[in-house]
């Protein structure tokens, strides 16, 4: 055997006792290296479990950046995961569950509220099969506030949730949340506004229910999407440096049609998406002097002449006179089809 062939055996032999009797190779490299493959396993519970391997690994996950968590994960294991997590800062956390009830949710997130500084996604996976009235009659959850978190996103599958007067973000830059009903009593845009929501600036809030009366009066606001807000009767923003306002199905139910109520006071307002009822009586818009891409509701082509969509998208248009940029959808049906 040559010098070369002993050195490739004694290699291999190190490799195979773990060097010799001590740490092996890979307990070897460096902690950011090794969070780095923590963080690759994207699931924290997994993470967590490394520390039976050797005593090198063992509290090693605790200090990692940020924990992914997928669905079928057991609420307690979530909130032992984040109780145990010593990092500095937990700058991501996202938690996937599969028809989650209030109590997984309240399980963990007055933790996760206290120690994230950056960003949570939560996203609920709802199953066809189950109906949202049905889904919205369970029990409820309170929001905490996030004290240092940056940007939320809660995708809730139909959940019920309370939220605080007091408030629930401070430094919150970016809010989504979608599909929940909304647990009474709350003034859910006061909780939004500036006195509580200083530094808000994208907020967004799709297909949500027990939301009749919105209102913000936002100093940071620059983004603001509006969508299936069911049973919204009245609507009022007054945001001076809003850029984007987009509002969509919140007043138009053709089962349940709202006399559309909105004062929009945004007077630095780039872009407006106005895909909703429209009665120029009962919404005003305000001075738009910056406006620049404007987006309407639909339009049937060849509709009936009693076809309410199609007013409401010729009365909006009717109260700008130039326009960067229009977007309208057309819809085409036969004549025939139309009015029979």
């Amino acid at each position: 055997m040559d010098h070369a062939d002993e050195e490739r055996a004694t290699k291999r032999a190190k490799l195979s006792d773990g060097g010799g009797g001590g740490d092996d190779l890979l307990s070897a490299l460096p902690d950011d290296i090794l969070i780095h493959i923590l963080l690759r396993l994207g699931n924290a519970d997994v993470s967590a479990r490394t520390s039976v391997l050797s005593s090198r690994w063992r509290r090693l996950w605790a200090f990692l950046p940020g924990l992914h968590f997928p669905p079928d994960t057991d609420p307690d294991s979530i909130r032992a995961v984040l109780a145990a997590h010593e990092a500095p800062a937990l700058h991501c956390l996202c938690v996937l569950a599969r028809d989650a009830y209030a109590d997984f949710v309240a399980a963990w997130i007055p933790i996760a509220a206290r120690r994230l500084s950056g960003d949570l996604t939560f996203i609920n996976i709802a199953s066809p099969d189950i109906v949202r009235d049905e889904a919205g009659d369970r029990d409820a959850f309170e929001l905490p506030c996030f004290e240092n978190a940056t940007s939320v996103s809660l995708q809730l599958g139909f959940l019920r949730v309370a939220v605080p007067a007091s408030g629930i973000a401070s430094r919150l830059t970016d809010l989504h949340l979608d599909n929940f009903r909304l647990q009474a009593p709350c003034v859910l845009g006061d909780v939004f506004s500036s006195p509580l929501s200083p530094s808000l600036q994208r907020l967004t809030i799709h297909d949500a229910s027990g939301v009749e009366k919105f209102t913000i009066r936002s100093e940071s606001l620059l983004e603001l999407e509006l969508m299936n807000l069911d049973g919204l009767q009245q609507l009022t923003v007054v945001a001076p440096a809003l850029e984007e306002l987009r509002v969509a199905f919140c007043f138009l139910n053709f089962r349940n049609p709202n006399q559309p109520v909105a004062n929009i006071s945004a007077p630095q307002l780039v872009s407006l998406e106005w895909r909703d009822a429209y009665d120029p009586c009962s919404v005003q818009l305000g001075e738009m002097a910056h406006l620049q891409r404007l987006g309407t509701g639909i339009f049937l082509v060849y509709g009936p002449d009693d076809f309410k969509p199609n007013h409401d998208c010729l009365s909006l248009l009717r109260q700008f006179k130039v326009m960067h940029s229009l977007t309208i959808p057309l819809l085409y049906n036969s004549v025939s089809s139309v009015f029979m």
